[in-house]
């Protein structure tokens, strides 16, 4: 279980947040929507790639828990993690655009560290090293880079 101040709550995700998903995979798309495409196209191409992801994500990770983020009761973010081992895994944090710098992702992040304390894991993740917003996130909360290529970042955190 996960501590989280009112009115943050970690929770499962479940069938019922499908369109949940959806919405915040487009949200995260800017790229795809700059594309010179008529909407309904790059709407498919979203879907597609989205479809995609998950495959990915589930072939990869198959034991990862998928939690939602809400925010006062409402869907605010989603997180994959995988906590196989003693080494878990970050694998996705995204939050919806009206939610972000508010401190959101930054107290879910305490929370997961502070569950992998407890269990002794440390804790790994990639990120884009154009993402800059994201770096610092992980940075500020303790995740330091330990490998790099020319698109990515792999960052780890260990416990105290």
């Amino acid at each position: 279980m996960y501590t989280l101040p009112h009115p943050l709550l970690l929770r499962n995700a479940d069938e019922d947040d499908a369109a949940f998903a959806r919405a915040l995979y487009a949200s995260t798309r800017d790229d795809l929507r700059a594309l010179p495409l008529p909407p309904a196209m790059v709407d498919n191409l979203i879907a597609m790639q989205q479809q995609a992801h998950e495959q990915g994500r589930q072939s990869a990770f198959p034991d990862a828990e998928v939690l939602i983020l809400e925010h006062a009761g409402e869907p605010a973010g989603r997180i994959v993690f995988d906590t196989a081992g003693a080494h878990w895994r970050l694998v996705d944090l995204a939050l919806l655009p009206a939610q972000r710098g508010r401190g959101l992702a930054h107290t879910a992040l305490l929370a997961l560290q502070q569950r992998a304390e407890l269990r002794g894991a440390s804790i790994g993740l990639s990120v884009m090293r154009t993402n800059a917003i994201a770096l610092a996130l992980y940075q500020r909360t303790g995740f330091a880079i330990v490998d790099s290529d020319e698109l990515r970042h792999e960052m780890r955190w260990q416990p105290a």
